[in-house]
């Protein structure tokens, strides 16, 4: 019975280990295959991803690839990604979605990526942190699906050629420390939940309107509004000065008939 019991439990711990193995190559595999990924999806004109070569298989062999940043140096487990200005063009690579376990960070700005922003960006990446996809050609929509990324901190999506609308679902990442989607082709109001941040993170939209803008929706901007305010005062002034000019010459007029009448008689 004890001999018994021992190799259940022994065969018990071996599953479980291997389970475990199996689990750990996996996810190692997938991050092998979110960049092999990338590279091939991506035009790569100045050969700024030279350094991904997928012939080795030692642990950590990603950590050296160029714009990778990994958990530690010993495992393939991709923390980072920042291709910023390497000259990328192309879509935005759907391979992303096999960095998902463990991404945070992801930076692809200035490329020349040109398709719109996946809808599912937060489910293949839940985790994100930081995104930064500025100065690129990304067009469409912004997702309303990014407040799925519940842990987001940073958010830049500037100088692309988006439109449409803000999501009012952005009010739901409490975490959002920065963001900005200036210089893009945005219309309507900006959401109410993101007043707090700069007028500097929404300029460059012609069609985007309400605090912290100073273009007020469905009227006139805050310096038109002034303007006419002071313009206002001006007449107003100079109109009751007028009637006073005016009142004061007819009271003269007045006094003066009634000394002549009085000299007269």
């Amino acid at each position: 019975m004890f001999r018994r019991n021992m190799l259940c439990s022994s065969l018990f711990v071996l599953t479980f280990l291997g389970f475990l193995s199996f689990f750990a190559s996996s996810q190692v595999a997938d991050d092998v295959e979110c960049l092999r990924g990338i590279k091939a999806t991506l035009s790569d004109p100045e050969a700024s991803l030279a350094t991904w070569r997928f012939g080795n298989t030692t642990p950590g062999f990603i950590c050296n690839f160029e714009g990778v940043t990994c958990w530690n140096s010993s495992e393939n487990r991709v923390l980072d990604l920042e291709l910023q200005s390497f000259k990328l063009s192309g879509r935005i690579p759907e391979s992303l979605k096999y960095c998902g376990k463990s991404l945070q960070r992801l930076s692809l700005s200035n490329n020349s990526l040109s398709s719109e922003i996946p809808i599912e960006i937060c489910t293949w990446l839940p985790f994100l942190v930081s995104v930064d996809f500025s100065r690129n050609r990304l067009s469409g929509a912004i997702p309303p699906s990014f407040s799925n990324c519940s842990y987001l901190n940073e958010l830049v999506l500037s100088d692309n050629e988006l439109s449409g609308a803000i999501p009012t679902e952005f009010g739901s990442l409490k975490r959002l420390k920065k963001l900005s989607v200036a210089n893009n082709r945005l219309s309507g109001m900006v959401p109410a939940s993101l007043s707090g941040f700069g007028e500097e993170d929404f300029k460059g939209n012609k069609g985007l309107c309400g605090s912290p803008l100073e273009s007020m929706c469905g009227g006139m901007s805050k310096k038109k509004r002034v303007a006419v305010i002071v313009a206002a005062g001006v007449g107003g002034a100079l109109v009751s000065l007028l009637l006073s000019l005016g009142f004061y010459w007819w009271c003269s007029k007045i006094t003066t008939n009634n000394k002549i009448e009085t000299n007269s008689k």
